[in-house]
């Protein structure tokens, strides 16, 4: 790696993904299949141990590509034999519990030859049973330990290396291993060392910190998730519903959500709509669903959901879209390579201490603003 710093976007949007202290996620990595439920009918063993790669399309935009997702192969503890594992809920959780540490903690930051950045975080299991218990204690009012989070040190080690050596492969429907190609992992390397792990983020996720390309999600609801569909459905609201208001609905087709959280649980239609109705109500976020049936003739073509916000969630997004906008408007010093990031009041312990880091901020402000408008650019 080099150590060079040839710019400052890397570490001066860095310093933006950290200022949310929240679960920063980019719409367009979210679009992207990259998990497969173990008993996904698509699944193909050639033998007990190796199974095919598993496609899975999208849309974004009205143009249709292909996820290809490929397995990790690791040794099963309990047969000491290799076998594919597909990435799926617990790998989900850790990679947003992963995201959601990043931005409350400082990242190195190394370069490639082209002085492309990625982003390096130091951890324990610890921390991450931590972060996601913290976050089901906050939503449901338990007094949850690290120790009782739905897993064990074991079970983390496994889920990342599952992250690590799984692999996914997008491209155009209508050009299978063309130019447009491209192949990523969710966490390119991991190693540990005297107890600490350290995850070096896929491409992916390094790209769209330094882009300043995500939107801020709430850590706590995302993270206390009781399913893969639930965390799915959550994450779809968080990005998609950003100004939730009293009045105002969300309405996402059956087919829409379908794609997005891989729901394949019932052949029979009928089920299909009623579950769907089902998770969508269990949401902390939803206040209630207002279903319309499209029909040709006789016969449901396809279900429209008029998803109505919760108080709790019109709230989180009012709160989420402060921080988006904070961070979007920061203003950026370029003599001294720093970021002048307003303050909000409920991150400081007093009104006082507020208006010190306010007054403070003023000051910054208006000798930044003064400096562009009457000094000569170098």
């Amino acid at each position: 790696m080099n150590e060079k710093r040839p710019s400052t976007s890397g570490p001066i949007q860095l310093e933006l993904f950290h200022s949310t202290k929240q679960l920063n996620l980019s719409e367009a990595y979210e679009n992207i299949p990259k998990d497969v439920a173990p008993n996904d009918p698509d699944i193909i063993w050639k033998d007990d141990t190796f199974a095919l790669p598993v496609k899975k399309t999208f849309t974004v935009e009205g143009e249709t590509f292909v996820s290809e997702i490929k397995p990790a192969m690791l040794e099963d503890s309990k047969t000491g034999k290799n076998r594919n594992i597909f990435p799926y809920f617990r790998e989900l959780r850790l990679e947003y519990a992963l995201i959601s540490l990043a931005s409350k903690q400082w990242l190195s930051v190394d370069y490639d030859g082209k002085g492309v950045p990625s982003y390096k975080l130091s951890v324990t299991y610890y921390q991450i049973q931590k972060e996601i218990v913290e976050a089901i204690n906050r939503l449901e009012g338990k007094t949850l330990k690290p120790n009782d989070c739905p897993y064990n040190t074991s079970s983390i080690r496994e889920g990342l290396q599952v992250l690590a050596e799984s692999t996914i492969v997008v491209h155009k429907a209508s050009e299978a291993g063309g130019k447009g190609t491209v192949t990523f992992r969710r966490i390119n390397a991991l190693y540990t060392d005297e107890g600490r792990t350290t995850i070096v983020f896929g491409d992916m996720i390094s790209s769209y910190i330094s882009s300043g390309d995500w939107n801020v999600a709430d850590a706590h609801s995302i993270l206390a998730s009781k399913t893969y569909y639930t965390m799915k459905l959550k994450t779809l609201l968080h990005l998609k519903f950003r100004y939730a208001k009293k009045g105002a609905f969300y309405n996402p087709s059956l087919s829409h959500l379908i794609e997005k959280i891989g729901f394949r649980e019932y052949e029979n239609a009928r089920e299909t709509r009623r579950k769907m109705a089902e998770l969508l109500e269990s949401l902390p976020e939803v206040d209630h669903v207002d279903i319309l049936h499209k029909r040709e003739g006789r016969t449901i073509v396809d279900t429209v959901y008029h998803i109505f916000p919760s108080e709790t969630f019109i709230t989180s997004m009012i709160e989420a879209n402060q921080l988006n906008k904070r961070a979007k408007n920061a203003l950026i010093d370029r003599e001294s390579e720093q970021v002048l990031i307003e303050p909000l009041e409920r991150d400081f312990p007093s009104h006082r201490a507020y208006e010190e880091a306010k007054r403070d901020y003023d000051v910054r402000k208006g000798k930044i603003l003064y400096a562009r408008r009457h000094l000569p650019s170098k």
